[in-house]
């Protein structure tokens, strides 16, 4: 089983909301799938631009919606990879998604990956969750997950702009590896001066390295090597100071932080000084998922990692699932 750490609301407690809940929908209930857009303007340069979406809907009428984001050299697919899905699940579960490409990613192309930054994408975030709330969704609750930089980028909207109920941040906390420090400084960081976009970690070997464990299958790790993007030279220029970490104790919403028992990028042995830093958060939980490495969504205990995930959820007040 993951092991969770819970501060600030006890387990029996979650577990008597859970009972209150209504139904979701069933496992095998149908949900729409549709493509969507979000127009924003990116600070970094003053332009606007269209954010290219997916949009998971159940048969019920949800009143929260989940966006995600993805973080270095994924796109908004990696929420959606067939037997490894976390958008789905959701939905299934009585819960909208959205899950998006961030700018200068995928389908939000950016002819200049240097008009970007860490705040940037922020702001840029808060203007998605602004328009879930009004015109994409009149949704009355919106939960912000991020993987890796898409957590820099929700910790920073939350900190800074709120206007969501809940904060997931996966595969990331403020005490970066020192292995993960000298590959930016040495390899990434001079890569994204000579150039406007630039490969995270250098090569499809080390890459893969770096986000799988062992007991990753072959094949999925090959596949997500063989999808891997160009990551915006100016996110890879920014990210580095991790300004969220300036704004986390100003986050005043449950926060859900889950890492890799593995993870070479961000190891989970520094999770009490993490949770600390979430100061005003009502409640923080912690969960370490075993076996598994920076990318646990596609290893093999990565249907577990978003059960949990799915399940913190539906157990917050303010976010129940459609019935």
């Amino acid at each position: 089983m993951v092991a969770l750490l819970l501060t600030g609301v006890l387990a029996p407690g979650a577990a008597a909301r859970a009972e209150r809940r209504p139904q979701s929908p069933p496992a095998d209930a149908p949900i729409t799938v549709t493509p969507v857009q979000f127009t924003v303007v990116n600070p970094a340069d003053g332009r606007s631009y269209h954010l290219a979406a997916t949009r998971y809907d159940p048969i019920c009428v949800a009143s929260t919606v989940v966006l995600l984001l993805h973080g270095l050299s994924y796109t908004k697919e990696v929420w959606d990879v067939p037997g490894y899905s976390v958008a789905q699940p959701f939905a299934h579960a009585g819960y909208s998604v959205v899950i998006l490409d961030r700018l200068g990613y995928g389908a939000s192309p950016l002819s200049d990956g240097r008009q970007v930054s860490a705040l940037a994408y922020a702001d840029m975030t808060g203007q998605v969750v602004d328009q879930l709330h009004k015109d994409k969704g009149g949704f009355m609750n919106v939960v912000l997950g991020g993987h890796g930089t898409g957590a820099e980028a929700a910790e920073l909207e939350a900190g800074l702009t709120g206007g969501v109920a809940a904060v997931m941040a996966l595969g990331y906390t403020h005490s970066p590896s020192r292995e993960l420090l000298t590959d930016l400084a040495s390899g990434d960081v001079p890569r994204s001066t000579a150039a406007d976009y630039e490969y995270f970690l250098g090569t499809p070997g080390h890459r893969s390295d770096m986000f799988y464990s062992g007991d990753a299958d072959p094949a999925v790790v090959a596949a997500d090597a063989a999808a891997a993007v160009k990551s915006p030279s100016g996110e890879i220029q920014s990210v580095g100071a991790q300004p969220s970490g300036k704004v986390a104790g100003r986050i005043t919403v449950p926060v859900y932080l889950q890492l890799g028992h593995d993870d070479r990028l961000f190891p989970p042995e520094f999770l009490p000084a993490e949770v600390a830093a979430f100061r005003s958060s009502p409640h923080v939980v912690t969960d370490v998922v075993p076996a598994a490495g920076h990318t646990f969504m596609l290893h093999p205990i990565g249907n577990e990692s978003t059960f949990h995930l799915v399940s913190w959820v539906r157990n917050l007040p303010l976010t129940p699932p459609c019935s």
